[in-house]
């Protein structure tokens, strides 16, 4: 693997949207549609490696045109370059994640970060995680079922495919309390009490709006595990009246975006956990620094996904988790429930219990299809 070298000969960013089968809502956004890009990098011998960025501006503040841009400019400094060895792979990643750009735009610093990983991982024969780490740290990972908002009937039947996957852990969406009321008698009822419940505000509410929603479901005698991002991002001390009041352990989101976010956060002792996303925290390897730091300190995590990745992040995620894991709570590889289509012929997906193995394949593990990239994207910008 040290003796591994490629020469960057071109890359490519398509602009993608794939229509969802069913809209997602929370109180952040709403969605009937995929919002990302993808970067295509190929070596001089035609090898391809693929990343993927979900820009989300009311998460880190960047755009999705602003990140292309971003992406295209960060393409430009890495084409051509000739990589001789892991060693020289990862000053290359380090440098290229400590510019104003990546800081600025993690989802471009995401997208190419993971497209160089997985073709020089190709090249390698071996998977991602192996240039990490011998072994995997985990066996496999045990995905949760995330529920948005949605009318009685359509979670109805998320409930019902969530029973049918044998899927004990539920992340719900909470927008107010009759809802979370209406909420937590159907979960009850299909899935009964003991299911591992967790809720989801997308900062919706004020910290005592908060601790009334989990006291709503406690009275209909579910058991919340977890709450993420109660309140506002900017409201750290809103996250600990909500865990200190609730007695339930807060998980930060949307306040945890970058290592000073987390730094801050563990500073102010202000919840017991971080969601980390590939997307939100700029790659794989600020992601391990953040996993890393949060365990020094006695926080655990929660493997996060963005709405509408396609397999690409959801395969990077398990490399995450390969290096990393286990984590608490893991989202994602949810395409073939959400997604009309995707942009490989075998989507990254979960079997009974939500469960995926550790990839064993080259790079990211899965083959992106020429034809279906074209019908599913727009070439936005190429350096060859």
């Amino acid at each position: 693997m040290s003796q591994t070298q490629l020469i960057i000969e071109w890359i490519r960013i398509y602009r993608v949207q794939i229509p969802f089968s069913v809209q997602v809502i929370h109180s952040l956004a709403e969605r009937n549609k995929s919002h990302g890009f993808i970067v295509e990098i190929a070596d001089q011998e035609g090898l391809k490696g693929y990343g993927e960025g979900t820009p989300r501006d009311y998460v880190t503040g960047e755009t999705g045109g602003e990140s292309e841009r971003a992406a295209a400019r960060l393409a430009e400094e890495l084409t051509g370059l000739n990589i001789k060895g892991r060693r020289e792979l990862f000053s290359i990643l380090e440098e290229a994640g400590g510019s104003p750009e990546a800081s600025r735009y993690p989802s471009a610093l995401c997208a190419l970060e993971t497209a160089l990983l997985d073709l020089f991982a190709r090249k390698a024969l071996v998977p991602i995680w192996r240039l990490f780490s011998e072994e995997p740290s985990v066996a496999g990972i045990s995905y949760s079922s995330v529920l948005p908002l949605l009318g009685r009937d359509q979670l109805a039947s998320f409930l019902k495919l969530t029973k049918k996957y044998a899927i004990r852990q539920i992340k719900a969406k909470v927008s107010d309390k009759k809802q979370a009321e209406s909420l937590a008698r159907q979960i009850s009822s299909i899935m009964g009490p003991e299911i591992d419940l967790r809720l989801d505000a997308n900062g919706a509410f004020g910290w005592n709006d908060a601790v009334e929603i989990v006291d709503v479901m406690k009275k209909e005698g579910l058991e919340i595990s977890a709450f993420e991002q109660p309140v506002p991002k900017e409201d750290l001390a809103g996250l600990k009246k909500v865990e200190r009041h609730s007695g339930v352990p807060v998980i930060a989101d949307e306040s945890a975006c970058t290592i000073e976010d987390m730094s801050a956060i563990i500073s102010q002792e202000a919840c017991s956990g971080l969601s980390i996303r590939l997307s939100k925290c700029g790659g794989l390897l600020n992601c391990i620094k953040a996993v890393d730091m949060a365990r020094q300190k006695g926080l655990f995590c929660q493997l996060g996904c963005h709405v509408g990745e396609t397999s690409i992040l959801a395969a990077a995620g398990r490399h995450l988790a390969a290096v990393c894991g286990p984590f608490r709570f893991s989202e994602g590889s949810y395409s073939s429930f959400l997604l009309e289509t995707d942009i490989t012929e075998d989507p990254c997906i979960f079997s009974a219990g939500g469960y995926a193995a550790v990839p064993t394949g080259p790079g990211l593990g899965i083959d992106i299809s020429s034809s279906r990239l074209e019908v599913c994207s727009e070439r936005i910008f190429q350096t060859d």
